[in-house]
């Protein structure tokens, strides 16, 4: 076994930065440039509101002529300007429900540039008093109509606000476009307004009409790369289900994510109809049949890390894929290739073969692996991800003074879900991740086992701007024969992932020269608080604790990491820096932990 030197190891990772390169501006171009600036730098005529302020100042402002007028303006176009200014304030009151406003506009000749004044007394505002919004026809009963025009903003007793009744009027045209209404109209749309009164009365009506159904999808290809069936597999929509603009996005996010598709373009023909149904037209480019895969990372466990691939990303029609790539770091090295094929649901189901090799090296253990693998992947009721799989794998290891060659054929499943608000950077959500994996002596395997890991992270935004996160990994293996299984299937505890202020896979049960040589049972927790002092700069405490147990080792008891960190949300991902102090550990002070990437 090949030792590598214990003790602090920091990564420094360098970022490349990019130079922008600016081009020279055709000659009308920098003519109309200057021009521009020209007049930008004219002085205007300065507008002070008085007595009013927040929207209505904003909307009065917005509504008078004179605004950004210049200063070099005669004075008897200022006198038109203030009498006109005294109206358009009005007319800009009256669409907030202040119909009965005292306004005074000035424009006072100054040195240097004019300055127009207007004094508002916006009086009592126009009150709402009744609001009579409802649905007739066929679409009386949709649910999914009704739930969307809770969203209109006009209640008995609140302030008129004309912006509000178009927006009213607006929501309920929208919505019935979105939800196949077609011939969706209102047969009574009125705002009554009695000034002297101070009351206003809201009446809208909507006749549904009939609700058209999702038409015939006609995929157009250029050039045609595909075969038809295939896409029609991204697509989840009936084509006898009632028409929702959310199953047209659908249809568009689910060819989008495809790596098949270049450009995706969906739209259905809300204007030309056919036979009470709406045809969906889709049109598709495809993406380069070939693609390469580079990328360059850092962590303190793997320290550099980097990856070099070949993707094929249609070998036929049918859409079968292959791919190789190479990934290589300072503990692991592996050259792999997969050819898969898409399933009933190629969105996330897929069925593949995977074969590589794969040297892993750390402070405990140094293992060569081959395997060759078949993976499925089928979704599953209420969100969940199941991949099931069977693995066929030789490892030549050394751990500890052991050294050794195992042989496998291990059946496995696993279960996973993801819950997020945000993929990047969440304020809630949860991730569960479950498996199991078995192995047999009498099928090919030197020892007899089952293991099962799960895996569970939680986390949730608090107040001023922070967040708790949660995290806790649990395993146990039933074996014949510890001693035959190999450390890729032990559990150890340490590292980024896991306890930090320790080296990655150092903690677990020793052997009689306190060699870590992992066990049969795994439980780590963690919990860690986080502020955010500005949008992207933040700073975190956290605490660790676990262990592995029980196997031939003997035990090394709960081991504890607790520290400080800074969190940077960086555009490509979360960047987390920590410093952690093992309490258990009295050889090492401290260790600095990096992590790039998503928390679940």
């Amino acid at each position: 076994m090949i030792h590598r030197r214990r003790g602090f190891r920091l990564t420094l990772t360098a970022g490349a930065c990019m130079l922008l390169c600016s081009c020279s501006l055709l000659p009308n171009s920098a003519a109309k440039k200057k021009a521009a600036e020209a007049a930008a730098e004219t002085p205007r005529i300065a507008v002070e509101i008085v007595g009013v302020d927040g929207a209505l100042a904003r909307n009065v402002h917005d509504h008078l002529s004179v605004t950004h007028k210049p200063c070099s303006v005669s004075k008897a176009y200022l006198a038109v300007l203030g009498k006109r200014g005294e109206e358009e304030a009005r007319e800009a009151l009256r669409a907030f429900g202040y119909y009965d406003p005292t306004v005074t506009a000035s424009v006072v000749a100054d040195s240097n540039c004019p300055v127009a004044s207007l004094v508002i007394d916006a009086g009592q505002r126009v009150k709402l008093h009744t609001v009579e919004a409802e649905l007739t026809g066929p679409g009386e009963a949709d649910e999914g109509f009704s739930e969307k025009l809770k969203d209109i903003d006009l209640t008995s007793g609140s302030g008129l606000n004309h912006g509000d009744y178009s927006k009213a009027k607006q929501l309920f045209e929208s919505v019935a476009l979105e939800r196949g209404y077609l011939e969706g109209k209102f047969v009574k749309h009125e705002l009554r307004v009695n000034p002297d009164a101070l009351r206003a009365d809201i009446a809208l009506v909507f006749d549904t009409g009939p609700r058209y159904q999702l038409g015939e999808v006609r995929i157009k290809q250029e050039p045609e790369f595909l075969d038809e069936s295939l896409i029609t597999r991204f697509l989840e929509g009936n084509e006898d289900a009632a028409y929702d603009a959310s199953l047209v996005s659908n249809h568009h996010l689910a060819l989008s994510k495809s790596s098949y598709f270049e450009r995706v373009d969906v739209r259905p023909r809300l204007s030309s109809p056919e036979n009470d149904t709406i045809p969906i037209d889709i049109s598709l480019t495809p993406r380069d049949r070939h693609a390469l895969d580079t990328g360059i990372g850092a962590s303190t466990d793997e320290g550099i890390r980097g990856r070099f691939g070949y993707q094929n990303r249609r070998l036929n029609r049918f859409g079968h894929q292959f791919e190789t790539m190479i990934n290589g770091s300072f503990i692991e090295q592996k050259l792999s290739a997969a050819y898969r094929f898409p399933r009933a649901h190629p969105i996330d189901e897929w069925l593949s073969v995977h074969a590589g090799v794969r040297r892993r090296e750390v402070d405990t253990f140094t293992t060569i692996e081959t395997q060759i693998s078949v993976t499925e992947t089928k979704r599953r009721a209420g969100g969940w991800k199941e991949t099931r799989f069977i693995e066929l794998n030789r490892q030549d290891y050394a751990v500890s003074a052991t050294e050794d060659t195992s042989n496998f054929l291990s059946p496995g499943i696993n279960w996973r879900r993801t819950v997020t608000d945000n993929d990047l950077f969440p304020t809630r959500g949860y991730d569960i991740n479950v498996e199991l994996k078995a192995a047999s002596e009498a099928i090919i395997a030197d020892t007899s086992f089952l293991s099962s890991l799960i895996s569970l992270a939680w986390i949730r935004g608090l107040p001023w701007n922070s967040r708790v996160l949660l995290r806790g990994h649990f395993g146990a293996i039933w074996v014949d024969e510890f001693r035959e299984l190999p450390p890729s299937e032990r559990f150890f505890a340490g590292g980024d992932n896991s306890i930090r202020g320790f080296d990655i896979d150092t903690v677990g049960p020793v052997d009689a020269a306190n060699k870590v040589v992992g066990g049969t049972e795994l439980g780590v927790v963690s919990v860690e608080l986080e502020h955010y002092f500005t949008d992207t700069w933040g700073v975190a405490m956290f605490a660790d604790t676990g262990n592995a147990f029980g196997g031939d080792g003997g035990a090394t008891g709960l081991q504890t990491g607790i520290g400080l960190g800074v969190r940077w949300r960086s555009p490509v991902g979360p960047v987390r820096l920590d410093i952690a102090h093992p309490l258990d550990d009295p050889d090492n002070s401290f260790r600095i932990h990096m992590r790039i990437g998503p928390d679940f």
